[in-house]
C-alpha cells in the first residue's frame, strides 16, 4: 500500500511558505506578476512555481483571499498587484509595554509630519501597524493618552533630495564631501566648505543637520579649521555637493575643547533641577540657590545659543573666547535696546 501522507504534508510546507512569502513581498510594495514569479523562484529555487506559473500566482492570491481575508487587487494605475489589507492574517504581535513604545512614536509622527526626512518614519509605523491582529489595532486607535514628542506643525525648511541623497552616499562611503553653503554670516554668496561627514540628525524646531568635521574653507572665514560643525542641510546649495575619492581617516579628528564653566542664579538653579546640556557637566549648588556649573564644548557658538535662553540669569566665567562672544551679543542688544531710562 502506498502512503501520501508524508508527499502531501511537505506540499502544503511548501506551499504555505510560498504564499507567506508572496504576502511579504506584496509588503514591500506593489509589484507585477512577473516580479512576484522572478522573486519566488529565486527565493525557493526548484520549489517555487512550476512551469505555469502566472496560473499557480493567481491561485496563491486567490487562496489568500479566501482563507485568509487578505485584499489583494490588481491596480492599473499602480500596474501590479497591492495588498491593501492583510485581513486575518496577523503577522506580529506586541507585548503591552511595547505597544505603548508604539504609540509613542505614532503619536510623535502622525501623517503630514513637519520634517519631510521623517516621512519614512510614518511609513514604518503604518506597515508595523498592519502587521498586527486586528483587535491589536484597535487597541491602537483608541490610545488617546500617549506621550509625543513635540514637533512643529510646519517643517521650517525643505531639504534638496539630491543633496540629501549625495551627503547620505558620503556617509556610507565614509568619504570626504564638499559643497557650497550659506552659513549666517554669509551675505553676498556662499563659500565652499570641504568635511569629513559622520551622520544626520534632527533637531525639534524642524531642521535637518549634517554632523561633520571642518577640513578647509574658502574662501577663510571665521570658522575653525577640524571644528565639529552641524551645517543645517537647506543651506546647502543644491547641485554644488560632490562626494570625493578621499577616504575618512578610521578615528574622527579630535576638536578643540573647550572648558566651560558658568554660574546660574537662584532663579533658575534653586530647585536643584538643571538642565545638563553640555558633555561632562557637573553641577554645583550653592546654599544660597544658585549654582556653578561646568562641562566641555566644541562649539562656542552652539553653547552661547544655548546658555542665551537663561537670559540675564546666566554669567559665563570661561572660556575667555565664549565671554567676548557674550559681551559682543550683549553690546548688541543694547544698542538695538537702548537703557531703561530712553525713550
Amino acid at each position: 500500500m502506498t502512503r501520501y501522507g508524508g508527499g502531501i504534508k511537505r506540499s502544503s510546507q511548501l506551499t504555505f511558505r510560498r504564499r507567506l512569502l508572496l504576502v511579504r513581498l506584496l509588503l514591500r510594495g506593489p509589484a507585477t506578476a512577473e516580479e512576484l514569479i522572478e522573486a519566488i523562484q529565486r527565493e525557493l529555487g526548484t520549489e517555487g512555481y512550476p512551469a505555469a506559473a502566472q496560473v499557480a500566482l493567481r491561485h496563491d492570491i486567490k487562496a489568500l483571499k479566501t482563507e485568509y481575508g487578505c485584499r489583494i487587487t490588481l491596480r492599473r494605475d499602480v500596474g501590479g498587484y497591492v495588498l491593501e489589507d492583510l485581513g486575518e492574517l496577523a503577522l506580529l504581535d506586541l507585548s503591552d509595554e511595547a505597544l505603548e513604545a508604539f504609540s509613542f512614536l505614532d503619536a510623535s509622527f502622525p501623517p503630514g509630519a513637519a520634517i519631510p526626512e521623517l516621512a519614512n518614519v510614518r511609513q514604518l509605523l503604518d506597515q508595523v501597524l498592519r502587521l498586527l491582529p486586528v483587535e491589536r489595532q484597535e487597541e491602537q486607535r483608541r490610545r488617546r493618552s500617549a506621550p509625543r514628542l513635540q514637533l512643529p506643525a510646519q517643517p521650517e525648511s525643505r531639504v534638496d533630495p539630491g543633496v540629501l541623497r549625495t551627503v547620505k552616499r558620503a556617509i556610507n562611503e565614509r568619504r570626504e564631501l564638499r559643497f557650497l553653503y550659506w552659513s549666517t554670516f554669509d551675505i553676498d554668496a556662499p563659500r565652499q566648505h570641504r568635511v569629513a561627514p559622520y551622520g544626520i540628525f534632527f533637531r525639534p524646531e524642524g531642521h535637518t543637520y549634517l554632523d561633520a568635521t571642518l577640513l578647509e574653507v574658502k574662501p577663510v572665514g571665521g570658522e575653525t579649521i577640524h571644528a565639529a560643525i552641524d551645517y543645517r542641510l537647506d543651506r546647502i546649495v543644491p547641485g554644488s555637493v560632490r562626494v570625493l575619492p578621499t577616504m575618512l581617516p578610521p578615528e574622527r579628528i579630535v576638536p578643540r575643547f573647550y572648558p566651560l564653566r558658568y554660574h546660574l542664579l537662584p532663579v533658575v538653579a534653586r530647585r536643584r533641577d538643571v538642565a545638563a546640556y553640555f558633555p561632562n557637566t557637573q553641577i554645583e549648588y550653592h546654599d544660597d540657590g544658585s549654582a556653578t556649573v561646568t562641562a566641555t564644548v566644541t562649539n562656542l557658538w552652539q553653547a552661547r545659543q544655548v546658555l542665551l535662553r537663561y537670559g540675564d540669569a546666566c554669567t559665563v566665567l570661561s572660556p575667555p573666547e565664549l565671554i567676548e562672544m557674550f559681551r559682543r551679543t550683549a553690546q548688541g542688544l543694547w544698542e538695538k535696546y537702548g537703557s531703561a531710562t530712553e525713550g
